[in-house]
C-alpha cells in the first residue's frame, strides 16, 4: 500500500524501514552511532521539524547499541534504521560504509551524532552539483524537544567554557572531516573507510583514525584531478570532549562512553 506522498508503506514493521521510496533520491543523510539513545531521539525530532523534500532520506546505523534502537521509537519520513550487530568497541567507519551501501541518494551526507545539521545546510547539499562540500562548525545544542539553541546559559549547562566567548574564536569550533557531503559514486570509487583503520578497538587521537585516512585518500584524488571542495553553510556541535570544560565525552549521558585511550577496548556486551 502507499501513503498520500506516494511512498510504499511496509505492512509489516520489521524494525528497519519506515518507508520504502522507489523514486530517485538526491541526498542520503547517514549517521552511525553507538548507544546515544537520548540524542538520537533529539536528532530525529530536529529533522522531522524541517519539512524537507521527499527525495532526502535518513539512514541511521546502530553500531551495536545495548539496548538496540527500535525504529518504532522514531517518527521521521524516509527513515531507515540499520543494525550492524557489531560488538567490537570502535567500528564507526565500517558502520558508515554500511550506511553508504544502503544509500539511494546521488549524494551521501555523512555526519556524527554530536553534530547538528541545519535545514539551510541540508538544502545546500540538495542543490549541490559538485564533488564534495565541507562545513564550518560552531557550538550549539539540541534540546529534548529537538529545538536548536545557542543560548549562552544553555551552552554553559552543557559544558562549554564561557571564557571562550571572550576570545576571537567565540562560538567557532573548526572544520571537521567527519561531516561532509560527497557524490555517492565518488565515495564508492574511493573505497569508503579503511577496514584496517576502522577496527583498532579505539578512536586514535593520531592521524591513524579512519576519518583521517579517508580524507587523505580524498585529498590525493582531489589534488590529482584539480578538485576543490565547496564550503557550505555552518553546522553545529555539542560541546563534548576537548570542547567540554571538564573534557567529558558523555555529558548528560547523551552519547557513548567508549574511551579515546590509544589501547584496544574489550568487546561491547
Amino acid at each position: 500500500m502507499h501513503d498520500e506522498r506516494g511512498f510504499r508503506v511496509s505492512a509489516r514493521n520489521d524494525g528497519k524501514n519506515r518507508y520504502e521510496n522507489h523514486n530517485n533520491m538526491k541526498v542520503s543523510i547517514i549517521i552511525a552511532f553507538y548507544n546515544s539513545h537520548g540524542v538520537v531521539a533529539r536528532q530525529v525530532k530536529h529533522f522531522a521539524s524541517m519539512n524537507l523534500p521527499d527525495d532526502i532520506e535518513f539512514i541511521l546505523v546502530d553500531d551495536g547499541s545495548n539496548p538496540s534502537h527500535d525504529i518504532a521509537d522514531y517518527d521521521l519520513k524516509n527513515l531507515r534504521l540499520h543494525h550492524t550487530n557489531d560488538k567490537r568497541a570502535w567500528t564507526q567507519g565500517l558502520a558508515r560504509n554500511a550506511g553508504a551501501a544502503l544509500a539511494r541518494g546521488e549524494y551521501v551526507l555523512m555526519t556524527d551524532i554530536d553534530h547538528i545539521l541545519s535545514k539551510d545546510l541540508i538544502m545546500a547539499v540538495h542543490g549541490f552539483s559538485g564533488d564534495k562540500m565541507t562545513f564550518p562548525r560552531y557550538f550549539g545544542v539540541l534540546l529534548p524537544d529537538g529545538t536548536f539553541s545557542q543560548e549562552p546559559s544553555i551552552l554553559e549547562e552543557y559544558g562549554l567554557d564561557m571564557e571562550r566567548l571572550k576570545t576571537k574564536r567565540g562560538l567557532y569550533a573548526s572544520f571537521h572531516g567527519n561531516t561532509f557531503a560527497m557524490k555517492k559514486s565518488t565515495f564508492d570509487m574511493l573505497g569508503g573507510y579503511s577496514k584496517r583503520h576502522s577496527t583498532f578497538g579505539f578512536h586514535p587521537a593520531s592521524r591513524m583514525g579512519e576519518d583521517c585516512v579517508f580524507n587523505e585518500v580524498w585529498n590525493r584524488y582531489a589534488g590529482k584531478n584539480g578538485i576543490s571542495p565547496a564550503i557550505g553553510p555552518s553546522m553545529f556541535i555539542f560541546p563534548i570532549g576537548r570542547y567540554h570544560i571538564k573534557g567529558e565525552l558523555n555529558p548528560m549521558g547523551l552519547f557513548h562512553d567508549l574511551s579515546q585511550e590509544a589501547v584496544p577496548q574489550p568487546p561491547k556486551e
